[in-house]
Parts: C-alpha cells; structure tokens; sequence
C-alpha cells in the first residue's frame, strides 16, 4: 500500500508596494466590486488553498495597511521598493513561513484571478511534486506561478542585474510545469486608466 500524499504547506506572496507610476495613483486602494483591488485579491487568495497570504506593502504602506489590517494576512514592509519589484519579491519570499514548502508570487494588480484559477496552479504544483507550476493562456506566462522552496535561496541572491524572478524560468525551464487555462484573466493586469475600466467591465459581467 503507497504512503499517504502529503499536502505541501504554500504562502501566498502578492506584491502591492509598487508606485503606481502609469496609473498616477496607488492602484492597490482604486475602487473594485464592493471594496478594493487590492482588498479583491486577497480575497480571492483566501479563498484559495493556500495556507497563508503575505502582503508586501511599500508605497503609500500606511494607507494600504489602513485598507487591509483587518484582513487574516501577514503584512511586510519592503522599505526598498523604490528599487523595483525584485526588492518586494525578496521581501515576500523572506517572510513566508518556516514551515512552507512553497509560495505562490502574484501582483496586486490581478484582481481577476479567481480562487478557482489559483487553485488549478496550486494542483499543478501537487501533482508535478515540486518544481515550479505556472498558469498559461494563449502560451503566455500568468500568474500565480508557485515555486518550490527550493528556489527561495537563489530568489534572495539575486541582483538587480539579474533580470529578476523571471531569470529562473529560462535557468529552470526543464522544472516548469504549466497549467492551460481559458481565459485572459492571468493576465490581465492594471497598468493604465483604461485596463482598469476593462477589468471593472470584466468584473461586472462576470
């Protein structure tokens, strides 16, 4: 008779430090359904199979924290993050759990991805045994991609030359396992004015 499957233990890691550059105000705190983008996507991770969420807050972290802190999540401070999204990313990947055996990084500006979807990358994961699970539409990479704990010490040494988290997919291709999905929703961030009106249209006639 075969061992019991293990479940492995995930952290979710969503970057909301960003400063909104594009968008001229802090995307995290836009309004979305009944509260926030940023409030919407915890949400949605909560309501996932992951066994903790962790925000990494940085500008305007106050006024987010304010938005959040009643929220079941653990809040970091990246105080580098005018330095870019590898800061928040290190910070992210540093806080999680000591008992994790992986993490899923997604952005605060996904706030389509549904608990389902983030589900489907989670089972991926479970069912590659490890490695890195990434969820695909139209062969193009989304989010969340879950990365086995293993690749938590060569997230942290990366430089800000390195071409960030992303330079793991090309040295670790062979360890990827992709999750096809039907929609756009992995991909559909919120950079401008107009893909946050897209995304409201596509949140309302969901």
């Amino acid at each position: 008779m075969s061992p019991p499957q293990v479940t492995p233990k995930i952290s979710g890691i969503i970057l909301a430090a960003g400063l909104s550059t594009r968008m001229g105000e802090p995307k995290q705190l836009l309004p979305f359904g009944n509260s926030t983008i940023i409030e919407t996507v915890i949400d949605n991770l909560l309501g996932s199979k992951l066994n903790e969420v962790i925000v990494v807050v940085g500008h305007e972290a106050e006024k987010v924290r304010a938005h959040i802190q009643h929220k079941p999540v653990k809040i970091a401070f990246n105080p580098d993050y005018q330095e870019g999204m590898l800061t928040s990313a290190q910070c992210g990947v540093r806080s999680i759990s000591a008992a994790a055996d992986a993490f899923a990084m997604t952005l605060v500006d996904l706030p389509l991805i549904t608990p389902d979807l983030v589900n489907l990358v989670i089972d991926t994961y479970v069912q590659a045994e490890g490695g890195i699970a990434v969820p695909s539409y139209n062969y193009r990479r989304g989010h969340p991609v879950i990365f086995d704990r293993r690749y938590a010490a060569e997230i942290l040494a990366l430089g800000e030359d390195s071409g960030g988290v992303r330079s793991l997919f090309k040295k670790y291709a062979g360890d990827i396992r992709y999750v096809t999905v039907d929609t756009d929703r992995v991909l559909t961030d919120i950079d401008y004015r107009t893909d946050y009106e897209e995304a409201l249209r596509k949140s309302s006639s969901a």
